[in-house]
């Protein structure tokens, strides 16, 4: 009984632990597009989001071309931030300003019948010279964006003396209030946007003005240019669905289940006749009608398409754990409405090595590859580096270990049932141990003689 016990633990430690190192791991794979950059990062479409197994996004791995994985980290592809500039247009203004006064002697001689006459008139007079200041339009037409910063072209004289202007606001030109008392700006010898540019502009006003406030004898503005940008919301994914009606207790139902283990932001529910309005409620539930929970009361969704119609927003489904649903409109339909399901689009940042071309690996229920992070080793934010990595792409999606890594074995394999069986039949081992110690030790006090 011993041999036999020791062979089955040696049969037992002999048998190998699965682990997560192979491209033959996971259910899919696809060679990446070469780069030369260390950074790189790839664009996870909606058809491998679909085929994970995991919330987390867990089942999905780079390997080098030496079958090693690849230091990686996974993000949501974030909004879209571009700067933007616009012509603004501008107004001079000429003014006279009063200097010092000082005194002019006129001296005017006539000569008549032979004699000469001489006439001197003395008069103070206030010396005037011209300046300019220019009124700059920040609201041309209705259309146009709120500002930044402003940034200037000008001259000025003598050109190696800053420039210090005065800076007031306002919506009427009579009714100006000082934002900056003297701003100083020069175009020589630095890059520097501030030394240029005008910032902490109020919201909603009309005009600025800019005046001379120092001493500089010519002032002539060239261009100014209104810098703003534009924030374009992150890309999001749709899947559409078709949904099943079912009738119970006399209430009809359109139902329909979530395609992968992924979760969806947000739902949007289309009619199923042309330019219509559907009403009523979401339920959830797992795998049982009877356990479903109201979600969404009272949601109204709609297809229609006119310039005038507000379109129609997506519903929040939330984070729970269900993965059916039940729409239950308010009115009875001609036509089962459809779904779309909303993800938001995710992104693959790995390092690269002197071992590519990379592949792309995705799809195994065991969820064990997220086990190279790669924010945990980078100097940089995750997104600046997302900013210095190159876009690669993925070529055609092939398998690697095949669809039977999507799920767990239905049948458990030879190694689960030796380790079964050892368990077992070492239970079994250790009960007969204690059973027969424990009947050695009755027949020791039965034979004792009694005290």
């Amino acid at each position: 009984m011993c041999s036999l016990f020791r062979f089955l633990l040696l049969a037992a430690l002999a048998i190998p632990v699965q682990a997560m190192d192979s491209i033959d791991d996971f259910a899919f794979k696809a060679a990446l597009t070469e780069s030369q950059q260390s950074l790189q990062r790839v664009v996870i479409p909606l058809d491998l989001m679909l085929k994970l197994t995991s919330r987390d996004l867990d089942d999905i791995a780079v390997f080098n071309s030496a079958g090693n994985h690849v230091p990686f980290a996974i993000i949501r592809t974030p909004e879209k931030i571009s700067q933007h500039e616009l012509e603004l247009p501008f107004h001079e203004f000429s003014r006279f300003q009063k200097q010092r006064s000082k005194t002019v002697t006129t001296r005017e001689q006539n000569q008549q019948q032979g004699q000469l006459s001489e006439m001197q008139t003395t008069e103070t007079v206030a010396v005037q010279k011209l300046r300019k200041d220019f009124l700059i339009e920040l609201a041309p037409d209705e259309n146009t964006p709120e500002f930044d910063y402003l940034e200037l072209d000008w001259k000025h004289q003598p050109a190696e003396q800053i420039l210090e202007v005065k800076v007031e606001v306002g919506m009427e030109i009579d009714q100006l209030r000082t934002l900056k008392t003297r701003k100083s700006l020069t175009n020589l010898g630095s890059k520097d946007i501030t030394w240029r540019s005008i910032r902490g502009i109020p919201r909603q006003q009309k005009y600025l003005r800019l005046t001379p406030a120092n001493s500089v004898t010519e002032f002539e503005l060239k261009q100014v240019f209104g810098i703003y940008q534009m924030i374009e919301p992150p890309p999001r994914l749709i899947h559409t669905l078709a949904t099943e009606q079912i009738k119970i207790d006399n209430t009809v139902y359109y139902t329909f289940e979530l395609p992968s283990a992924i979760r969806p932001e947000s739902i949007r529910i289309i009619p199923g006749e042309a330019r219509s309005v559907i009403t009523g409620n979401v339920y959830s539930s797992s795998n049982n009608f009877d356990t479903r929970q109201l979600i969404i009361r009272g949601f109204r969704q709609h297809n229609i398409d006119d310039v005038e119609v507000r379109p129609s927003q997506p519903l929040s489904i939330g984070y729970g754990n269900n993965n059916q649903f039940q729409i239950r409109s308010a009115k009875a339909l001609s036509a089962a409405p459809r779904v779309e399901l909303i993800y938001a689009q995710h992104e693959i940042i790995f390092l690269g090595d002197d071992k590519s071309p990379f592949t792309i690996v995705w799809g195994n229920h065991e969820s064990r590859a997220g086990n190279a992070d790669l924010s945990g080793i980078l100097e940089l934010d995750i997104k600046d580096a997302r900013e210095q990595s190159e876009l690669v792409s993925m070529t055609v999606a092939m398998e690697a270990g095949g669809i039977k890594r999507l799920a767990p074995e239905s049948d458990l394999p030879w190694q689960k049932w030796l380790l079964w069986a050892f368990l077992i039949l070492a239970a079994i081992l250790t009960g007969r141990m204690a059973l027969k110690l424990y009947r050695e030790m009755n027949q020791q006090e039965s034979a004792s003689p009694e005290a």
